[in-house]
């Protein structure tokens, strides 16, 4: 019954001499000579973790051209250039004609009549004149025009857009009844004409002798601006004929153009100083949205040293246009207001003439030339309608309206600018 027993006693003896041992030898240095080696020893290695230093790897470069987001911007710069340009244009005013309706039986609108005043009984005003628009012209807007253009594989891609400041035209005329005779200084003469803007009577136009016109006899002021502004995208095909010489491209693509303008009138009568001043405002905004697609070509002369271009194209597209007045034309102090909105078919054609001399393959002083007329678009000082109807109490009532109407618009200049290629 006890050998078991002796047997593991034993047994026990034995592992634990040999763990002593070897935790011995691991840990402490022999005392002896020879020692003798555990009966069981723990396998052990004398290999070393390796140690990984981590900031000996530099850190991953701002622009690797090697991967594919930077490889592609890449190749698209190599295959840009972009073109700055100043703009020197000017601009043409519709309805270069009298201001106010239609009047019957004048040939010549330099020549003055002898008006009468339907507001104060029909009384003579002496000699009169109708104003026009013909010195409105608008002219030396300054402006900025920039292009990207893209070289692609079988042709190329444009992408501009252009701006002007807000051009202005008017002219003022002060002081009319000045250096006429004191006795009778509300009757205009031939070199101090009073001024009038003549009214329909129901929609009929009347003739010298009983038009409705409202009378300015002490000052008048009248004045236009115009803005303009727009953006194009065009893919031109490769030229046919590679290198030097004669080169012709088919070009299509899409355009946008704003046309922002406004026209006031500031009159002021006073019966010669007798009366208090009745002040006749009129004042009118017209904003057209031109879009659509386009077509073209493009003819060019190329040299090493030069290029000589001319750029034709025709926008087919939609008018979207905005048409405001207000208007207090016999200064009662109250102002009418209406605004009209309206879509309709329009079109835009533009001739571009350029000349290019190349100083090295990386940059080009630029020169060119722009005639751009637009048919269909609404202009501000044609949009009203001047009408009146007879009055139970004697005189007339204004009844001036906002009608748009659909009027040429051109515009041309000159341009200079660098272009420069990568």
């Amino acid at each position: 019954m006890l050998r078991p027993n002796l047997l593991s006693l034993a047994t026990a003896l034995v592992i634990f001499s040999s763990i002593a041992s070897n935790a011995r030898a691991q840990y402490g240095p022999p005392q002896g000579g020879y020692q003798h080696q555990p009966l069981i020893q723990l396998p052990q290695s004398t290999y070393q973790a390796p140690i990984v230093d981590h900031y000996v790897q530099q850190p991953p470069r701002l622009w690797d051209s090697e991967q594919p987001i930077e490889k592609f911007l890449t190749e698209v710069t190599r295959r840009s250039w972009i073109k700055v340009e100043y703009l020197h244009w000017d601009f043409d005013v519709a309805g270069g004609d009298t201001l106010g309706a239609p009047v019957n039986g004048i040939r010549d609108l330099s020549d003055t009549f002898e008006g009468f005043d339907n507001l104060n009984g029909g009384a003579s005003v002496g000699e009169t004149l109708i104003p026009t628009t013909t010195s409105l012209g608008i002219s030396d807007a300054s402006g900025v025009r920039g292009t990207w253009g893209l070289h692609l594989n079988g042709g190329e891609m444009e992408m501009n857009f252009f701006g002007t400041e807000q051009a202005d035209g008017s002219y003022d005329i002060r002081n009319i009844a000045a250096f006429r005779p004191a006795a009778t200084p509300a009757i205009g003469t031939a070199i101090r004409p009073n001024y009038a803007i003549p009214l329909l009577l129901n929609g009929v136009p009347g003739d010298t002798s009983n038009l409705n016109a409202i009378i300015i006899d002490d000052s008048l002021s009248i004045g236009m601006s115009s803005q303009i502004w727009g953006a194009e995208v065009t893919l031109l095909t490769d030229a046919y004929l590679p290198g030097e010489g004669f080169k012709w491209q088919w070009l299509g693509g899409f355009r946008y153009v704003s046309l922002d303008e406004s026209f006031n009138l500031r009159g002021v009568y006073n019966n010669g100083g007798a009366d208090p001043d009745r002040i006749t405002s009129i004042n009118s905004s017209a904003v057209n949205n031109v879009y659509g697609p386009e077509i073209g070509a493009r003819a060019s002369l190329v040299h090493r040293w030069f290029t000589l271009a001319a750029t034709p194209r025709v926008t087919f597209g939609l008018n979207d246009y905005t048409t405001h007045l207000q208007e207090d034309a016999l200064g009662a102090g109250v102002t009418n207001s209406s605004t009209s909105e309206e879509i309709d078919f329009s079109t835009i054609t533009q001739l571009n003439l350029t000349g290019e001399v190349h100083v090295n393959t990386h940059l080009s002083f630029y020169a060119g030339y722009d005639f751009m007329w637009m048919p269909r678009v609404s202009r501000p000082n044609t949009n009203i309608r001047y009408d009146s109807t007879n009055s139970a109490a004697g005189g007339f009532v204004t009844n001036i309206g906002l009608v748009p109407e659909l009027e040429n618009f051109i515009v041309e200049g000159v341009s200079l600018g660098a272009v420069f290629r990568y």
